[in-house]
Order: structure tokens, then sequence, then C-alpha cells
């Protein structure tokens, strides 16, 4: 095997080679078997019961949304249906089993803003370590058989005045205090935060849930992470638009989940498009849960921050993601981007992406397992087994293909096929990796 260090890669030119003892049909590339993904997920279903709430003529809504999903779980299940109307709720609406909550078109369901409306404290995964925080907006946790649906809106009201987006500046303290409890390996009910701590909720957290199905409503104006299931199996996520560019709106946080479909969505947000990640550092090795056997197709975006991204939180590992037919117009910083650093651990593995179309980015493809936030640890992230193939960039700003690995461990085993980044701003650049197998770059 040939370790490279340092090639840089001139910005417009066709290079055509294989780095390794490999012919081109010989490289060991990543195999996942989208079939046999796609035979372990399956829509949930629900009795044809009905049970339904008319918008308040005054006050709030949760009580009566919450009471009917109370009803509907206790009766067997069925749908819960929200009919057209404005609906504002003074806290969160939480998830029953075989309870599908329906939103009609002409639905519009916003959120307090005050965070006295969010008690009790729930448990949470909050940026990759387990708390005891202010309960996310929509919540459910061990439930199984349950759904969003519909063609309503669920607005977030991080626009408003005095919103939970507003704590981001305030938030350093408690977030440094809890990554040190998940390092330190403090009891999780000890994790205790809410009141003076400045951890923003989530809009959409599920947690140990199974046979999840999100399809078709719309998404705005959030202050935190949109959709995170975390610990989550068999999850259907379908037809959703997000319209969110507010910092750390990501679209779809994939937190140590398995057996995953997101398709047919179009996502403009203010972070991340879709984000797969599994725990950060002694916290995840502890819950020790990989995001696994994923499939993201036929997928788009006007405008986000970031397009696909795994880590940095993988602690856990992540690995058999497939993801085919994304198409991007304007990405602010990176198209495909796989992040970590030595704090991390984890693993990154077997990973196939494929007919990605991107109009203007400042990096198209980037790998690092220099990520920032390190702490001084060293447990660096084993990436490897990742083919990339039938890519194009019109415009890359800065890099069109930028690899960074580390001299203790390289990045591994990585394949790029039919890449095309029209106009770039810098020369490429791959650093530390062992066996990169590169076919028809232009």
């Amino acid at each position: 095997m040939k370790l490279l260090s340092k090639i840089f890669l001139a910005s417009l030119f066709l290079f055509t080679s294989v780095f390794g003892a490999f012919s081109q049909e010989e490289v060991p590339v990543a195999q996942v078997n989208v079939e046999a993904i796609l035979s372990n997920i399956s829509e949930p279903g629900f009795p044809d019961k009905t049970f339904v709430v008319e918008p308040a003529k005054k006050g709030s809504s949760e009580k009566q949304i919450n009471q009917q999903i109370e009803v509907c779980t206790n009766a067997g299940g069925g749908t819960v249906v929200l009919k057209a109307g404005e609906y504002f709720c003074h806290g969160p609406l939480v998830l029953k089993n075989n309870v599908n909550l329906h939103l009609e078109e002409g639905v519009r369901l916003a959120f307090s803003q005050d965070p006295k409306h969010y008690f009790p404290l729930v448990l949470v995964r909050w940026e990759g370590t387990e708390a005891y925080n202010y309960s996310p907006f929509i919540y459910a946790y061990e439930a199984e058989n349950i759904a969003i649906t519909g063609k309503g809106i669920i607005d977030g009201n991080g626009n408003a005045v005095n919103s939970f987006r507003e704590w981001r500046p305030l938030q350093k303290k408690a977030q440094t205090n809890l990554r040190e409890m998940g390092r330190d390996g403090v009891p999780v009910k000890e994790r205790i935060f809410g009141e003076g701590s400045y951890l923003r909720p989530q809009l959409i957290h599920l947690v140990s849930c199974r046979n999840i199905l999100l399809e078709d409503f719309t998404i705005v104006n959030g202050s935190f992470w949109l959709i995170q299931p975390a610990y989550c199996d068999n999850i259907t996520i379908r037809g959703v638009q997000i319209d969110s560019q507010f910092i750390n709106n990501d679209g779809v946080d994939l937190d140590s989940d398995t057996n995953v479909l997101i398709e047919n969505c179009h996502f403009n947000t203010g972070d991340d498009f879709v984000a797969i990640k599994s725990g950060r550092d002694q916290d995840g090795w502890r819950v020790n849960k990989p995001s696994k056997n994923i499939i993201i197709r036929n997928c788009s975006s006007e405008n986000c921050l970031h397009g696909i991204s795994f880590g940095s939180e993988l602690s856990g590992g992540i690995e058999n993601v497939y993801v085919e037919n994304l198409k991007f117009q304007k990405i602010r910083k990176y198209g495909l981007q796989f992040k970590s650093n030595k704090d991390r651990g984890g693993y990154l593995r077997n990973i196939h992406i494929k007919g990605v179309e991107i109009d203007t980015s400042r990096t198209c493809i980037s790998f690092t397992n220099q990520y920032h936030s390190y702490s001084g640890g060293n447990s660096p992230t084993v990436f490897e087994q990742v083919l990339i193939e039938d890519v194009t960039c019109k415009v890359a700003t800065e890099k069109g293909i930028s690899m960074i690995g580390l001299q203790e461990q390289p990045l591994e085993n990585i394949y790029l096929k039919n890449v095309s980044v029209l106009q770039s701003g810098e020369a490429s650049v791959i650093d530390w990796v062992r066996n990169v197998f590169l076919f028809n770059l232009k």
C-alpha cells in the first residue's frame, strides 16, 4: 500500500490514475446492499380511526392535541387530524404509540418561545451528549408506530422576539459543562440542565423509537436542529420541505439510527442539509450505537450551508450509507463533508455516494480528521471504504477536493470516479491517505 503526503492537484485538469496496487476493476470499493437495507424499512400502519382537533378559538392548543393523542393511543391507535387553521402551543406535543399526527393542508402549528412552557425536563441527546433539558417542541420517547404527515406547516417561531434562537451566544458555559460531564462519565440522571443553561430545544426529537414516518409537511423558522431521531430504527422521511435559514438549522440529524430512508425532500437550511452522527467522544463510546443502513435519494436544495455531512460527532461509528441523485444549487461551504478529529474515535466506513450535482460551493468534496474543537485526545477516527462517483460541481470558490488525514491515521481506500469540478479557486489537496483511487477526475 502507498501512503501519500502531500499531493496538490491543479485546479483545472484531467487526472486519471490509480494510487495503490490495483487495476480499476480490482479496486476494493464500498459495498452497500441497497435492497437489503430497503427490505428492513417499512412504513407504520395505523387503525382506521380518526380523532379530530379543531383550531382553538382562543388560547393555546397543546392540551387539546395531547389529549387526543392520548385518547388515540389508548384506543389502539389511529390518526389525530389537525383541521386547517392556526394552532399555537404553549408547550410540547408528545407522540405516543400507534399515533399518526396528521396536519391538513392549511394548518400552521406554531410554538411558544417561553422556556417555562417546556417543563418537565426530558432525556435528549444534545450535540452528541445525553442530558436532561427543556422538552423539544415535538417529542417522543420509546414510542412505536408513530408518524407526522400531511401538507401543514410546523413553525418553530425562531423569528420571534426573544426566541430560543437568541440563546446561542449564551450557551457556551452549559455546553462546555455538558461535554465535560460526558467525558468524565457523570451519570446521565445527574446531567440536569434547563433553566439558566441556555441549551436550545430541538424542534422534532424522537428518542429510542421504532417504525417512524415523517411525510409531506413543511418546517419553517427553527431555533436549533430541526429533525433529530436518536437511537431510532426503521425511519422513513419522505416529501418533507424545510425553509429555515438560521444558524444550527440542520435539516435532519440522524443520530445513532438504523434502517433509514430519506427521499424526495427539499431542504433550504442554515446549516447541514442532512448530517449523520453517532455521539460525541466518551459519551458516544459509552452508548456505542452506530448510525448504519441509511439511504438518502432524490433530494434537492436551493440554499444550504453544507450538503451531506458525516460527523463530526461520530464516536459510535457510521457505516453502510448509500446516497444517490442529489441536486444542490448554492452550498455556502462544503458539498460532501466528512469531518472528525483526534477526540472522536469511532469509524466511518462503507459509504457510497452516486449522482450529485452542485452549482456552487466553497469546496466540493472535503475529508478531514483535523476538525475544530479538538481538546487534546488521542483517538483519531478511522475513515475507510468510501466510493464517490458521478459528481459535478460547476464552481468551487476554493478547492475542488480536500482530503486531510493524519500521519498516524491516514484516510484509507477512498475511491473517486467521474468527478468534475468545472471551475475552482485553488489547487486541490490530498494529504495523508493510503490507497486513494482516482478515475476520470476533471
